[in-house]
């Protein structure tokens, strides 16, 4: 009996104890209701007011699709770009044509033009010109999906400007290449200017020395056989002459992996060939041919 009413006793302080810790528990809640409901209260509050004193931020989102390009013209165009020059000779590793123009967007060139454009300067209240860069290109979004597609975005805080701007990309990236266009049709004008007179030179040499083959070895008849080849052979080195020069002007601005480059190279070899057939059979004929005595 006195080992059962030990017991309960025991049991009963614990239930005392347990009551009385909650009843202190509740009591301090209350004592201290201002901090629990408030605290959350002022958090959000204070959230609210942050999220409302930051200006809002709009994206403007343009797509295009450039043209295809061929990879010894994306060379000669990366390479007349300061800032991508370094990308020239792996231009024709690109595995999507649509990074060439991805780096022109995001050419030094490029985003001069946008800064003048738009007057980022006093926009962004940057007095450097490379400070504005840097503002306009943690601004700006651009990438190339594996459709050849091209996404720009660009944030503002004034929606018109967004818009104004993500346009303005696609707008300075055909100034950029009707710019680079012009510049690589220049090269070839100028080159071909400049060899041209060789060419006439090289020209005119051909056809003094087909007229020396005729009246050589004091020949007094030329039948109309042999004044057919001397007229193919010197038409021959007239085309090898031209060929030349062609090949020269495309090496200026192409790769020797060009397919253009490497079939005017095929060409050029394959008239040489047929050039020295013509003048090795032109020698025999003149052996063979009776002379004045």
């Amino acid at each position: 009996m006195g080992t059962t009413e030990n017991t309960q006793t025991i049991h009963g302080r614990v239930e005392d104890e347990d009551e009385i810790s909650l009843l202190d528990l509740g009591i301090m809640l209350a004592k201290r209701k201002k901090l629990v409901l408030g605290f959350p209260l002022a958090v959000a509050v204070l959230v609210a007011a942050i999220a409302l004193a930051l200006p809002n931020v709009y994206t403007a989102t343009t797509k295009i699709l450039p043209p295809q390009q061929d990879q010894s013209a994306a060379s000669a165009m990366l390479a007349q770009l300061g800032g991508l020059a370094s990308l020239a000779g792996v231009a024709s590793g690109l595995k999507n044509p649509a990074d060439l123009y991805v780096g022109m967007l995001n050419s030094r060139t490029v985003a001069d033009n946008l800064i003048k454009r738009f007057e980022l300067n006093a926009v962004y209240e940057q007095d450097y010109q490379s400070k504005t860069r840097e503002k306009l290109d943690d601004k700006t979004t651009i990438t190339a999906g594996k459709d050849g597609i091209i996404t720009i975005e660009f944030d503002d805080k004034d929606p018109k400007r967004a818009a104004e701007v993500a346009n303005a990309y696609v707008d300075e990236l055909f100034n950029l290449t009707k710019t680079l266009a012009l510049t690589e049709a220049s090269q070839r004008r100028l080159f071909f200017e400049q060899q041209l007179e060789q060419a006439r030179v090289n020209l005119a040499k051909a056809e003094t020395a087909a007229r020396a083959a005729i009246s050589e070895g004091g020949l007094v008849k030329v039948d109309t056989q042999a004044r057919a080849l001397v007229e193919t052979t010197a038409r021959l080195r007239a085309q090898v002459a031209v060929k030349e020069v062609e090949i020269g002007a495309m090496r200026s601005f192409a790769t020797e992996q060009n397919p253009q480059l490497l079939a005017a190279q095929q060409e050029v070899a394959a008239l040489k060939s047929e050039l020295a057939r013509m003048e090795g059979t032109a020698d025999t004929a003149s052996t063979d041919r009776p002379q004045n005595t």
